[in-house]
């Protein structure tokens, strides 16, 4: 399995080690969770991504498994394939 960079909005998480991460999902939902601080790194061109683990692409999407603590979601979702980039 490959590990990719996802791009996100981070918040500060309840606990030290933690953050909060907002994804959109392929569907263009909004997916929230806590992920340790350590699987985010400043992106390239500004702002945060968070570390994931790639499962499968397929052309326009790709499915993922996301660090933390997922709420209202599973871990594994899908995401535009544009919106990850080499970790």
């Amino acid at each position: 399995m490959t590990r990719k960079a996802l791009k996100a909005k981070i918040e500060e998480g309840l606990f030290p080690g933690e953050v909060l991460v907002r994804i959109r999902d392929a569907e263009d939902r909004d997916i929230s969770f806590f992920a340790p601080k350590a699987a985010v790194h400043p992106a390239a061109g500004g702002g945060e991504v968070v570390t994931v683990r790639v499962i499968s692409a397929t052309g326009a999407h790709c499915l993922i498994e996301l660090p933390g603590e997922v709420y209202g979601a599973g871990r594994i979702v899908a995401v535009p394939a544009t919106d990850l980039t080499a970790a």
